[in-house]
Formats: C-alpha cells, sequence, structure tokens
C-alpha cells in the first residue's frame, strides 16, 4: 500500500512539472491571440477612417482646402478680372472598436509616382432640379475645378424636341448686372463672354445638343483649371427635361468629356498601426449648391455632408497599404 502511494505522489510531482510549461505556453498564445486581435481590430478602425474619406470624396468634398485662382473670359488684350475661391473641408472624426483612428490628408507630391491620367465621362449634375428641368429662357451654370490639358466636350441630351444651346468658358463669365461671377446654378441670361466651346444660338430644333470637341490647356488660357459649363433652354414654350448621365459617349446621354481629377494620400493611424492610400477622385470638386460670398472677388464655397455637390465623383484608389 504504502508504495502504490509513493508511486501515485511521484507521478502527480511528474504532472505537476510537465505542466507547468505547457500553462505558460498556453498563456502565451492566449496572450499573442489578444494582441494579433487587438492589432486587427486598430486596422479595421483605420480602414473604415480612410474609408470615411473616400465617401466624402464621392460626394464632391475638397479634402485638402485649396485657393483657386482664375480669370474672367475675355479676348486677347483685353481687361479682365481675376478671382480667388477658397475651399475648405473639415477632417471627419470616425470611431470604431472604440478607437479614434488620426487622419492625415494631403496632395500628391510633384515627385510622388502617378497613375496615368485619363480623360473620363463626368456627370453634370443631373439630378439638381435646376438642371433636371430647365424651363424657357432659362440655363443651368455648373464648374469644374480640376481640369487638366486634355479634350473638352459636352453632350446635353433633353425632351422634349427644342432649341437650346450650350457653351464652356475658361474662368468665370460675370454678371453684367452685378460684375461679379454667375453663381452656380440657375442663370437667366446667356454670358457675355465669348465662350471656347459654343453650340450657336442658332441651332436647330433636336433631342440632343453636343459641341465640337477641343483641345484645352490650363496653364495657358488663364482659367487655372477652372471651366464653366452652361446649358441653356432657348425655346419659348417647353421646359426641356434632361436626359440621364451615361459613360457612353452617346447623344442620347447627358456627358461632359474631360480630363479633371484630383489625387489625395490619406493617411489614418491608431497608435503604431496606419493604413495609407493614393487616391484620385474624378472628376474633383464642384460647387455645393450653396454659395457664401467673402467680400471682394473672393469666394467660399463650403462643403458638408448636409450640404454636397450634386456631381457624384468616381474615386479610384491606386495604393492601399495596410499592416
Amino acid at each position: 500500500m504504502g508504495q502504490v502511494l509513493l508511486l501515485a505522489i511521484i507521478l502527480l510531482g511528474t504532472g505537476l512539472l510537465m505542466l507547468a510549461p505547457l500553462l505558460s505556453q498556453v498563456a502565451t498564445m492566449l496572450q499573442k491571440g489578444g494582441n494579433e486581435r487587438e492589432q486587427r481590430m486598430k486596422v479595421y478602425a483605420a480602414e473604415a477612417a480612410a474609408n470615411r474619406v473616400i465617401a466624402d470624396l464621392i460626394r464632391g468634398a475638397d479634402a485638402v482646402g485649396t485657393t483657386y485662382n482664375t480669370t474672367q473670359p475675355h479676348k486677347a488684350g483685353g481687361p479682365y478680372q481675376s478671382f480667388t475661391i477658397t475651399t475648405t473641408y473639415a477632417i471627419p472624426t470616425v470611431t470604431v472598436n472604440d478607437y479614434a483612428p488620426s487622419l492625415a490628408i494631403s496632395l500628391a507630391t510633384e515627385t510622388q509616382a502617378k497613375p496615368a491620367t485619363q480623360q473620363n465621362y463626368v456627370d453634370p449634375g443631373i439630378t439638381h432640379p435646376l438642371l433636371a428641368t430647365v424651363p424657357p429662357g432659362y440655363g443651368y451654370l455648373m464648374r469644374l475645378y480640376n481640369v487638366k490639358g486634355g479634350t473638352l466636350q459636352v453632350n446635353w441630351a433633353y425632351a422634349p424636341g427644342g432649341k437650346s444651346r450650350v457653351g464652356v468658358w475658361a474662368g468665370l463669365p460675370v454678371d453684367k448686372h452685378t460684375d461679379l461671377p454667375y453663381p452656380p446654378g440657375q442663370v437667366a441670361e446667356w454670358p457675355r463672354e465669348s465662350p471656347i466651346l459654343d453650340t450657336s444660338k442658332d441651332a436647330p430644333d433636336s433631342v440632343y445638343n453636343r459641341t465640337d470637341a477641343i483641345a484645352v490647356d490650363p496653364a495657358t488660357d488663364g482659367s487655372g483649371g477652372v471651366y464653366t459649363v452652361v446649358f441653356y433652354n432657348k425655346d419659348n414654350s417647353a421646359t426641356l427635361t434632361t436626359a440621364p448621365f451615361a459613360s457612353s459617349g452617346g447623344t442620347s446621354d447627358t456627358w461632359i468629356w474631360v480630363k479633371a481629377y484630383k489625387d489625395y494620400i490619406v493617411t489614418a493611424s491608431v497608435g503604431a498601426i496606419s493604413v495609407s492610400a493614393y487616391l484620385r477622385q474624378v472628376p474633383g470638386f464642384t460647387e455645393p449648391p450653396a454659395v457664401v460670398s467673402q467680400g471682394g472677388n473672393n469666394y467660399s464655397y463650403t462643403w458638408a455632408t448636409d450640404n454636397i455637390s450634386f456631381v457624384t465623383n468616381e474615386v479610384y484608389a491606386y495604393t492601399w497599404l495596410s499592416p
């Protein structure tokens, strides 16, 4: 009996000696698993913060507040005015998994490798009520802010058939009654300055109006990349209902064919965890519906989640670096 008890004690002691390192190993594995889970939660939070910025870019935000310098369209040698337009953007606060990532947004540097430039069909904002239906004798004015050197063309499709006119200006045409740029939205007259594209006031009745395709160069035309587009209803009786946007390039769709975009570097961080993305916004910022004058010739276009552009952007992630 004593021998059996002694043997049991020896076996128990041996088991305890073997169990100690096993318990230590299990504890280490549990701690490691917990650390990995915490790291993954931080990655998810950082990615969510970057995706929140992407959502704002799609809705037309200018995610790096920018000063745009442009001019009144004018004939060579003639007098003209210069204008400064300033945009703002409040970097959002995002909380995911009880983490609040810090966000940094910057423009791509000149020396940074960039994706190839490309022409795109873009939506001029057909969901805006003043472009969705344009009454007789009125037009709809919108602007593009990040046009690059390339080809520019506009097509406006509508019903019923009627007389219309489409024009594009490099810069900001000025209202002769106020001597200030026309605000985006409805206009009751055709701007007095000569456009760089014009489908002619004498165009016959039709169900669409397409401009020629021309080469533009913001570096030489004084626009600073800012171009104004007007869709004008010359019909005396019919309200024109704008056809939907489509990237087909057909005459039965409404579109602008342009090289316009803005590139961003978005970095979201939670402690040592960081997610960085190279994003391209096409066509880039366009005004929200509200325009705030800042006195003189300075204008502030305030984008907010409840005051967004009617132009839906495409956003492409060319790089996305996560841990």
